[in-house]
């Protein structure tokens, strides 16, 4: 709980412009990315709720988990007519090219107007995942957290990964979706 707590706070202070920390940029909504498609876009870009989770191609451990988990998610959206997105973001960009995560979003038949698979030059990447206090374990990379971001980018739940996170990351976007109006 005393982690969630830290790196939504962490998130939070971040994106709303707080000082940099030791190389972490103030400020994660301009960092380029590249979409399945290959078109390059920025968390502001989204303007719409988005729930956020990093994830490695290559990676058989809780990442398969957190793709399965937003697929579930996709649908719901769809079924009740959230206006909110979903964005999965490489933990590893120098193996998952655009073209890598284009090939996992056509798998789980994502719809780049609804769920954006992205990766992006190596540095942009890396710059999102401090932003995002994503640690970086022995090499590996490894999410266990759903981010929720409001319509202009800025995070404001952090979500453990589990078999149920689907239902409440539903929960915050529709009522985010609820308050654009």
């Amino acid at each position: 709980m005393r982690l969630r707590a830290i790196a939504l706070a962490t998130a939070l202070a971040l994106a709303c412009g707080v000082p940099a920390v030791a190389g972490i940029p103030r400020d994660a909504r301009d960092v380029k990315l590249i979409d399945q498609n290959g078109v390059g876009f920025t968390l502001r870009d989204i303007r719409r709720p988005t729930a956020v989770i990093f994830v490695a191609t290559r990676c058989g451990d809780a990442c398969p988990i957190a793709e399965a988990l937003f697929s579930r998610l996709s649908d719901e959206l769809a079924r009740e007519h959230v206006d909110a997105r979903l964005l999965t973001v490489t933990l590893d960009p120098q193996h998952d090219a655009p073209i890598v995560m284009s090939n996992s979003a056509r798998a789980f038949g994502a719809d780049a107007t609804r769920w954006r698979w992205a990766s992006g030059k190596p540095d942009d990447v890396y710059r999102l995942l401090d932003a995002f206090n994503v640690e970086r374990l022995d090499g590996k990379f490894h999410g266990t957290f759903a981010y929720v971001l409001d319509a202009h980018g800025i995070p404001t739940r952090l979500v453990m990964l589990s078999t149920s996170a689907d239902r409440e990351l539903l929960g915050y976007l529709r009522a985010a979706a609820s308050q654009r109006g």
